[in-house]
């Protein structure tokens, strides 16, 4: 008998190891200054509607008309996407809560991890994002989405220190890496799946202008080789992510 259940859970395990990249080539991967519409700036910041489009492709069936739904989900009615500034993760969350309304009639979760300002209604007061739960995060009917934050390191102090933040599309997980569609063209304008390795951090703080900062850095997640760091910085760290479920 218990021969038999040992083949049972070696021959099941591969099989659901499988389930976590089961997405990834079947959500797009758009590259933001592949916008181009009137307003735009080129899609210069539009990493946040843009990513989050990618997962919506999928969850609504609709792979026709993606940048009409980026400049929806831009615009100030949905994300208030700012040409110098980007999206805050309000904007996404607000964004994200009215396109959902409008294409699937509600959604049962929308939640938000990490230490940025968000309305009150989407926090789970958990100000670390947590792996578990971003490796089981992906699904025909959820979606998650990742801001990371640039920060340069000062060693002397073990302080690292915001300059800047992105938004991309997390599709997937396997036991060593998260696999992300990264908007920007540094990633490549060609589709491709980044399987990011990543660390957790162990000491030091987070510092830098935005509200919620400084914070302590033991704990976030460190995205490591795989993922196309923005010039000029040191490092990336998961500064939050948003949960979306039908």
């Amino acid at each position: 008998m218990k021969i038999l259940c040992w083949v049972i859970l070696l021959y099941c395990y591969p099989l659901a190891c499988l389930a976590d990249l089961a997405y990834i080539n079947q959500i797009p991967d758009f590259t933001q200054t592949d916008v181009a519409f009137s307003g735009s700036g080129n899609g210069q910041q539009f990493c946040a509607p843009v990513a989050v489009s990618n997962s919506i492709v999928l969850l609504s069936g609709n792979t026709q008309e993606q940048i009409d739904l980026i400049a929806l989900l831009a615009s100030s009615e949905y994300m208030n996407t700012s040409l110098k500034n980007g999206t805050g993760t309000t904007g996404v969350l607000r964004g994200v809560n009215r396109i959902a309304e409008e294409l699937f009639g509600g959604y049962s979760k929308l939640e938000y991890q990490g230490w940025r300002k968000h309305p009150a209604k989407y926090s789970t007061g958990i100000v670390r994002p947590e792996i578990t739960k971003l490796k089981n995060a992906i699904s025909s009917r959820s979606a998650a989405w990742l801001n990371v934050g640039w920060y340069r390191y000062e060693k002397a102090r073990d302080q690292y220190r915001r300059i800047g933040g992105h938004w991309v599309t997390l599709v997937g997980a396997d036991n060593e890496h998260l696999v992300i569609h990264d908007p920007s063209p540094r990633a490549g304008r060609v589709f491709s799946n980044e399987f990011v390795e990543y660390r957790t951090i162990d000491s030091g703080m987070l510092v830098g202008d935005k509200k919620g900062l400084p914070v302590e850095a033991k704990g976030y997640l460190m995205l490591g080789k795989g993922f196309h760091l923005k010039r000029g910085t040191d490092f990336a760290i998961v500064d939050g992510a948003v949960f979306f479920r039908l």
